[in-house]
């Protein structure tokens, strides 16, 4: 099942103003959230969900049983960037964006070398705000300088959703950033409670490590997963 809805933007804030849609790099510090020079004249939003069918005998239609929901989509067509008028180089502006889409020394493992894109924040007003990560740019250079200079282009971007509300965060630290916790790399042989006695001192502390990474089975570690260890004092004898 897929939804998708196009909204118009109104242009002014209740007070009269104009809000400027901005996107924000959120493994940036401090963050500084990045102005859209011309709003959006429209942003569209999809959804789909997984649905399985299950076979009944004597029934005409299926049984359906939802299997998952599918991350939602934002996307923005058409942003304007113009610089003609003060004659600059309109990528100063655009530059910024696409750098949201290249790997952030910001998130590089210490311990796998391996790091992403960044997370990002697109915000427009009091309402809109969506948590995500960039997953298509692209850009038309569309009126240039006399010298070749590009001085107006037309941006579109598609956001996809990265954060459930209540969900913990991923088990692969690379990818959900838990940067802060010391992470394990498992070896054959490696169970959760002998890395718990060697990682935390108490083999008993084996299920914060499970939870920590949500684990449904303790059993089915793979040599070369990574495991972010939490900051767990050993219990107390």
């Amino acid at each position: 099942m897929t939804m998708s809805t196009t909204q118009r933007s109104a242009g002014a804030t209740a007070g009269g103003g104009l809000a400027k849609a901005t996107l924000t790099n959120l493994d940036d510090a401090p963050r500084k959230p990045i102005e859209i020079m011309f709003n959006p004249g429209q942003y569209s939003i999809s959804k789909s969900n997984t649905w399985t069918e299950a076979q009944i005998t004597g029934s005409n239609v299926p049984r359906l049983e939802f299997t998952s929901g599918g991350a939602m989509t934002l996307t923005l067509s058409d942003l304007i960037f113009d610089t003609y008028e003060d004659g600059g180089d309109v990528r100063k502006y655009t530059d910024k964006f696409l750098a949201l889409t290249k790997i952030s020394p910001k998130t590089v493992d210490r311990v796998t070398g391996i790091g992403r894109p960044p997370r990002v924040l697109f915000s427009w007003g009091k309402d809109v705000k969506f948590e995500s990560v960039v997953t298509s740019f692209s850009i038309d250079f569309t009126l240039f300088s006399s010298d070749g200079v590009p001085v107006r282009a037309k941006m579109s971007l598609t956001l996809q959703e990265s954060k459930d509300e209540g969900v913990k965060p991923g088990q692969n630290p690379t990818s959900q950033g838990t940067m802060g916790q010391k992470v394990h790399i498992v070896k054959p042989g490696d169970t959760l409670d002998r890395i718990a006695y060697d990682e935390l001192g108490d083999s008993g502390l084996w299920r914060e490590i499970a939870d920590n990474n949500r684990l449904d089975n303790p059993m089915a570690l793979k040599p070369g997963m990574l495991l972010a260890i939490p900051s767990t004092s050993p219990k107390e004898s």
